[in-house]
């Protein structure tokens, strides 16, 4: 057998060993992608499962609360105690993430949603007012936005993020313009005649 022939044998062998190979990942690439398939397929049916069951348990949950089943005394209980709770949780965790509860449906929105993504409902901030803090009681402002500053250790403002520790810088007041030939104040610097003396300024 030449060297010819060898060759030629060593690149069939190779050629054969390499189509098993491409073979081999394309029947794994299938299997996978099989695999993945199912799995999504088996998780949409769990979450509709679940979904129903949910729907199952508060349906006779409010069946409980109304006909005051015995059997459920405690469950019914510790549900209509956990919902404040839960509401309040939402509320602060809304608060933090930057976003609001939808008036309607109580979902989860951010600021900008014109409308509920849950309901359709029209989305309405309430923006509440800042008002000037009573100087009768010696209360800590911050200086960006007035809002009360509620704990001395507080580093940044809760409303406006301003830095509580920097010092307050008040600005000067403006030198007000005055005339020279009378010293009344004048109303703008770029005042052309003085409205008293009648001087040219």
């Amino acid at each position: 057998m030449g060297f010819l022939d060898q060759m030629k044998d060593f690149a069939g062998k190779v050629g054969n060993t390499v189509e098993k190979g491409a073979k081999s990942i394309s029947d794994s690439s299938k299997k996978m992608a099989e695999k993945s398939r199912l799995k999504s397929e088996i998780s949409q049916v769990e979450t509709e499962m679940n979904t129903a069951y949910i729907s199952i348990g508060k349906a006779y949950f409010e069946k409980a609360v109304e006909n005051s089943d015995p059997d459920c005394i405690n469950a019914v209980e510790t549900i209509t105690k956990s919902i404040p709770r839960l509401d309040q949780l939402r509320r602060q965790l809304d608060n933090l993430e930057d976003r609001i509860s939808c008036q309607n449906c109580g979902a989860s929105l951010f600021k900008e949603q014109k409308f509920c993504d849950k309901c359709g409902a029209k989305v309405e901030i309430k923006i509440e007012p800042i008002t000037a803090p009573d100087v009768s009681v010696n209360t800590k402002v911050c200086p960006q936005c007035n809002a009360p500053v509620t704990d001395n250790e507080q580093r940044f403002c809760e409303n406006c993020g301003a830095d509580l520790s920097a010092p307050v810088i008040t600005p000067a007041p403006a030198e007000v313009p005055v005339c020279p030939e009378c010293n009344s104040p004048l109303e703008s610097p770029d005042q052309s005649f003085c409205k008293v003396c009648g001087k040219k300024l």
